[in-house]
């Protein structure tokens, strides 16, 4: 919802979700991998000569295809992710070890309430709905995600 309010764009329905979905879905961005490969800096590098060593394009998006190597996190990486979190995420911000909280609270920063029409069962009401860029409906995926990463609960 933020950035569709950055670009502009007011009337946003589920058929625009859907579509934003599919294209940045991971099999999406692979089949265009040459998109996310940063070939414009190489491009410009070569052009401009202004670096000493001209970056060349890599693949930023990978497929999954059990080829990969092994991304699950280690129990002494994860110590180590929690003890910098402990040094440096809790004085800021007061979150000792819970990630869902402290996202909660960031999706807190930016949320607004609006007045909006719905109609349920055949009834017209105004309800107030919560818009953030990060909606509580995403919340769980979020925490799955982080889970995938870094089991350690």
């Amino acid at each position: 919802p933020m950035i569709a309010e950055f670009l502009g764009i007011d009337d946003v329905d589920e058929a625009l979700y859907s579509k934003v979905a599919f294209l940045i879905s991971r099999d999406q961005m692979v089949k265009h991998v040459d998109a996310f490969d940063d070939h414009f800096i190489t491009e410009k590098g070569r052009e401009l000569g202004r670096a000493l060593r001209v970056m060349e394009p890599a693949a930023k998006v990978r497929s999954i295809d059990g080829k990969k190597k092994d991304t699950v996190l280690t129990e002494k990486t994860i110590e180590w992710m929690e003890d910098r979190w402990l040094e440096r995420m809790t004085p800021l911000t007061g979150h000792a070890s819970c990630y869902d909280e402290f996202a909660a609270a960031i999706a807190d920063l930016s949320a607004t309430e609006e007045e909006v029409e719905v109609v349920e069962q055949g009834v017209r009401k105004s309800i107030l709905r919560r818009r953030s860029s990060v909606t509580l409906d995403q919340m769980p995926s979020l925490r799955r995600r982080r889970e995938s990463l870094a089991p350690h609960e």
